[in-house]
């Protein structure tokens, strides 16, 4: 009878003013119902800079103190600084992980098996290097959680009202995969790092998230990074994880001038357009 090994995997979650989502997702993450060869660790950074958030946190994590660790930053270090020092922090818990998994806190694991399924599926798969499952809404629609890989015209079209023109739309849509046959498992270009699994000796090979980006593109950019290195990206869709259909850089044209997240956006944008602007396709 063949042994199972032991699968060690480190889930980081980074928080901006959300402590009691944190402390709810950690609750729901150690209560999935995994076989006994998995060992599930948490790693949180807090970027809040708010002396209650950080309460909350330091309560919440309390009683998983052998299995989860508190980073409470002195200042907001960004979304691939946060993330990737999450990752660093796990070393304190264990030596060697297998996966990662890079969970938003607005994202719920009310089924029991997501984890159980999408390992699974990673150590029957070696050929894929990034999953991430299929995301719902409050009001049962999908999450855009899967897209293809940026277009800067596309990323600027879709704020001005050219959307609405025929062909814009189309593009529009294609990019946002919204035609995307849901219930089947397949790969694609990129998925948003609000819930995706990675193995972590390529994380560690790419060197984590581009540090070059302070919020967005930098998922982007690691799919990107796995495409190139022989692996698959794929949308799992055996599972499904909850979210709370608040995009932060949603919004348009006029919504750019007030909200410096669409400003940011825009900055990461382009910083990834220029740096990938005469690459080849990759798949």
């Amino acid at each position: 009878m063949r042994q199972e090994h032991d699968i060690r995997v480190g889930v980081v979650i980074l928080d901006f003013l959300k402590a009691q989502k944190v402390v709810k997702n950690i609750e729901c993450i150690f209560t999935q119902k995994v076989s006994k060869n998995i060992k599930i660790y948490i790693s949180v950074v807090d970027n809040s800079c708010n002396a209650e958030n950080a309460y909350i946190l330091q309560q919440g994590v309390e009683r998983y103190s052998d299995r989860c660790v508190l980073d409470i930053s002195e200042k907001n270090i960004g979304y691939t600084k946060g993330n990737n020092r999450g990752v660093k922090n796990l070393e304190k818990l264990c030596d060697t992980f297998e996966y990662l998994f890079i969970v938003n806190p607005d994202i719920e694991t009310r089924n029991p098996d997501v984890f159980q399924k999408m390992i699974t599926y990673l150590e029957e798969h070696k050929e894929v290097g990034i999953i991430g499952p299929r995301q719902v809404h409050k009001d049962g629609s999908y999450a855009m959680n899967v897209r293809q890989f940026p277009n800067l015209f596309i990323q600027i079209f879709r704020r001005l009202w050219l959307r609405y023109l025929p062909f814009i739309k189309q593009a529009v849509e294609r990019d946002e995969m919204q035609k995307m046959n849901k219930a089947q498992t397949q790969d694609v270009d990129w998925l948003q790092s609000s819930f995706i699994g990675i193995r972590k000796n390529i994380w560690d090979e790419i060197g984590g998230f581009n540090e070059d980006y302070f919020l967005f593109m930098a998922d982007s950019e690691i799919c990107l990074e796995v495409w190139k290195r022989g692996y698959r990206v794929q949308f799992f869709s055996e599972v499904e994880v909850f979210a709370d259909g608040i995009r932060c850089s949603g919004g348009g044209f006029i919504q750019f001038f007030k909200s410096w997240v669409l400003r940011q956006h825009l900055k990461d944008a382009w910083k990834y357009f220029i740096r990938h602007l005469f690459e080849r396709k990759v798949r």
